[in-house]
């Protein structure tokens, strides 16, 4: 099971890294948002940490890519420019969990992330997740 980080900011996405890293959580990162979209869409990916701001594909149009999948990856939506309409939007989106803006309390990020992780994905037909050691 694997975060994934998508923040085009190095330096963000490598402390929010380090932050669910000492929460036991393995973190994969993206930098921009073609890169993210690729990448969430792999069974790995549990939990989608996006923000709004990327090259290539914003945060939201990654989202909105993602929106096909029969089990999209739980996503925590980060930004420090959001508007009440596109927070009503990513809201609305089933899949999208939480929306944070920064600056945020990095505790309060790792609790919510974590939560994420250790639910119980959603399974068809009553079906288990085999885990390879």
């Amino acid at each position: 099971m694997t975060v994934l980080i998508a923040d085009n900011d190095r330096a963000v996405g490598g402390l929010l890294a380090e932050v669910l890293a000492q929460s036991g959580l393995t973190t994969c990162s993206a930098f921009d948002g073609q890169e993210a979209s690729r990448m969430a869409r792999c069974a790995e990916v549990r939990v989608l940490v996006c923000d709004l701001d990327m090259p290539g594909m914003s945060g939201l149009e990654v989202l909105e890519s993602l929106r096909d999948l029969p089990h999209p990856p739980k996503s925590v939506v980060i930004s420090g420019y959001l508007d009440e309409k596109i927070e009503q939007y990513l809201r609305a989106l089933p899949f999208v969990q939480e929306v944070m803006r920064k600056p945020f309390d990095l505790l309060v990020f790792a609790a919510v992330v974590r939560r994420l992780a250790d639910a119980e994905p959603k399974l068809s037909g009553g079906g288990q997740i085999a885990a390879e050691h």
